[in-house]
């Protein structure tokens, strides 16, 4: 394993303080280019956290939480896990993540008991035979390098970030060498036209183990609870979601005069492998007075079966389309 990769593992480990308390082990980093933590590493921790208050036996349901303010990537993030409700079914639990006193993500997060009975069983499901292949997609990284980097004078008249010389290579080596693996159509960073639907592959770039031991342990990780599956896809969720909304406008990415995150929702239909490739369909249903809706799921190239619904609000501020083409 190339030790230059991130580790997710570490990225999201959290230190139990008591029961229903814990606290990050290392900085929340920001997203590359960003100035606050992460919005993945939140939802993440916060699913991480509850998990810790649950018996093995719970797996998560659904996931809502509001980004209520921008975390600050200095200071370590405490989370604290209320029960609501603990029934036989199902369990209910609040999650708040503090740095100081200031509350900067808030999630509801409900988990149900496993069954090993179904009276009705459908899932959404994609016919494999048709889905594109990964083969297809452009790794991000020299997709980036290609489409951006070489016109990086264009986009210095659209963002402040491509002022700094490293700004590209920096991007590039991030994109080959971080968490996550993309794999992006062509013309996803300035598409020739307005698009209803996007799509793109995504996955873990180092393993999340499936090999499970039945002994307890401190710390939940990948080697020991299977549900770390569903943190992982937490993680991810939240990344290359909001922050393609120009794709769907016929607009060049990074066109934003700002943006964050407000929400964000997951339903988890099935335990989620993230160690192949997720392809992930993304669409725009409402963009109206600088707030913008995303829905995206996520499916299995295995069986194209659904694995995850995600929902996401973001204010996001442009200037007129016209004036962002004129810069570009």
């Amino acid at each position: 394993m190339n030790n230059r990769l991130a580790n997710l593992e570490r990225i999201l480990e959290l230190t139990p303080l008591s029961a229903s308390r814990f606290v990050t082990s290392y900085l929340p980093a920001a997203p590359f280019g960003g100035k606050g933590t992460f919005g993945g590493t939140l939802v993440a921790q916060a699913l991480l956290a509850a998990l810790y208050t649950v018996p093995e036996d719970f797996e998560p349901t659904s996931l809502h939480g509001y980004f209520v303010n921008a975390g600050n990537p200095s200071v370590m993030i405490q989370y604290h896990v209320s029960d609501l409700r603990h029934g036989r079914n199902f369990i209910h639990k609040q999650v708040k993540g503090y740095q100081h006193e200031k509350v900067v993500y808030t999630a509801m997060i409900l988990f149900s008991a496993k069954k090993t009975h179904d009276s009705l069983h459908h899932f959404k499901k994609l016919d494999v035979s048709k889905l594109p292949k990964v083969s297809s997609f452009y790794r991000a990284d020299e997709l980036f390098e290609e489409s951006v980097g070489k016109k990086v004078k264009n986009y210095q008249n659209l963002n402040e970030g491509f002022q700094d010389l490293t700004y590209v290579d920096r991007n590039i080596e991030n994109f080959k060498h971080g968490v996550l693996d993309y794999r992006f159509p062509k013309d996803l960073f300035y598409s020739n036209k307005k698009y209803d639907l996007l799509r793109y592959y995504i996955n873990c770039r180092q393993h999340v183990t499936k090999v499970y031991r039945r002994d307890r342990y401190e710390k939940i990780t990948p080697a020991n609870d299977p549900r770390y599956s569903y943190v992982a896809l937490a993680y991810l969720s939240d990344s290359y979601f909001l922050f393609v909304l120009p794709y769907f406008h016929n607009l060049p990415i990074y066109s934003h005069k700002f943006s964050v995150s407000l929400d964000h929702s997951i339903h988890f239909h099935q335990q989620p492998d993230v160690n192949d490739f997720l392809l992930f369909e993304i669409r725009n249903p409402r963009s109206n007075l600088d707030k913008h809706l995303m829905e995206g799921e996520y499916f299995s190239r295995k069986t194209g079966e659904i694995v995850a619904s995600v929902v996401q609000e973001g204010y996001v501020v442009y200037d007129r389309e016209e004036e962002i083409r004129a810069k570009f």
